[in-house]
């Protein structure tokens, strides 16, 4: 907080006079950055499938970002001291990009084997393939380096494995 408040110009105090706790203050942060990870950003042109690949690509480059990882190795590290910092994060961040992907779920023509199946599991299943190597290696491992093309492929396969071929869409 005395860093904060040192950024900021002002005193700990004024800061407290803002923020009642280090949480309050994280979340306003967390709001402030969300637009910064709309995954709705994604292009908007081509077919559902194509923007879901857009969408995916652009959730990996905010997820799996330096900035990012950074962020959740600090949450992490905190979580003793200030358990609903990652209650927050995943309240504000997480649930943002999965119900944008299962919006666009919506438009799309699954397998007919996950006919049934709530969108909101597929959109963490789709999360699940395509970050969760990576995403483990980037927090635990300084020296690991991502590999934009390996992750392009991750998306390509999971939307394989869950999405009926474009020829046979809606």
């Amino acid at each position: 907080m005395d860093d904060i408040a040192g950024a900021a110009g002002m005193s700990k105090k004024t800061l407290y006079k803002l923020f009642v706790s280090k949480t309050e203050l994280f979340r306003a942060m967390l709001l402030r950055s969300l637009p910064e990870a709309d995954y709705a950003d994604a292009p908007l042109e081509g077919s559902p499938v194509t923007r879901l690949r857009n969408m995916l690509r652009e959730a990996a480059d905010v997820a799996l970002s330096p900035g990012e990882i950074a962020l959740q190795r600090l949450i992490i590290g905190e979580r003793q001291a200030s358990p609903e910092l990652g209650r927050m994060f995943a309240e504000v961040i997480m649930e943002s990009g999965t119900e944008h992907i299962v919006d666009l779920l919506r438009t799309i023509r699954l397998e007919p084997r996950f006919e049934g199946v709530p969108l909101r599991l597929i959109a963490e299943m789709l999360f699940g393939m395509v970050f969760g190597h990576d995403h483990f290696r980037l927090l635990t491992d300084t020296g690991f380096k991502l590999n934009r093309r390996v992750v392009d492929r991750r998306i390509d396969l999971a939307i394989a494995t869950f999405c009926a071929p474009e020829d046979q869409a809606r």
